[in-house]
């Protein structure tokens, strides 16, 4: 599978876009790379091993592509070079389940991820049309009535992203993530299926 933009491609991972990843997310001999200071920095890290074991698991589908239909996470690639850039990603925030007889029932409601991990490409637009490019294919293929992504307030880039893309800051929690001493609220940015599918996609 193959998204394209202006500046990104997103697509199905190849062997090098593997290699790519795991530069970026096995630790450094010391100390952090700099896109964890604000991907999610309250969160664990990955180990040595479990890097090397993810990306090994990308490599084997990367061989026999066994993708599934619905496809969980893709390559950012620079649309000129074919430079491995970041990912985008999605995840349960809550599984659907049957409908009940008066009607209830639990929805798809699918939470977004997306990772530049080079700062030289930050704000350069790569996130914004990588998770424009996302979120549209989300809502193409699959029946989810809304999308979103959680994030914190140390990571104005993110929020701005959401912001350019007509997200709307739908919850914020003070005081919810302590990093590096200091406090940050949590956020999570949404958008509804007509409120995506209303909007002037060429403003």
């Amino acid at each position: 599978m193959t998204l394209t933009g202006s500046r990104i491609t997103l697509r199905d991972w190849t062997p090098d876009d593997v290699e790519g990843l795991r530069r970026w997310i096995v630790p450094p001999p010391a100390g952090v790379h700099e896109w964890q200071l604000y991907d999610g920095p309250f969160y664990g890290r990955w180990s040595a091993e479990g890097a090397n074991g993810w990306c090994d698991g990308l490599l084997a589908l990367a061989a026999d592509g066994g993708w599934p239909p619905v496809r969980e996470h893709l390559a950012i690639v620079d649309a000129a070079s074919g430079e491995f850039v970041g990912q985008v990603s999605w995840y349960w925030e809550e599984k659907p389940g049957p409908e009940s007889e008066d009607g209830t029932a639990l929805l798809p409601w699918r939470r977004l991820g997306l990772a530049v991990y080079d700062p030289a490409r930050w704000s350069g637009g790569y996130g914004t049309e990588a998770l424009d490019l996302w979120t549209g294919y989300l809502f193409a293929a699959t029946d989810s009535g809304r999308l979103d992504f959680a994030t914190w307030s140390g990571n104005p880039g993110m929020c701005r992203v959401g912001e350019k893309l007509g997200f709307t800051l739908e919850a914020r929690y003070r005081n919810a993530r302590k990093v590096r001493g200091e406090l940050y609220d949590a956020v999570v940015y949404g958008i509804l299926r007509e409120e995506w599918e209303g909007a002037d996609r060429g403003a």
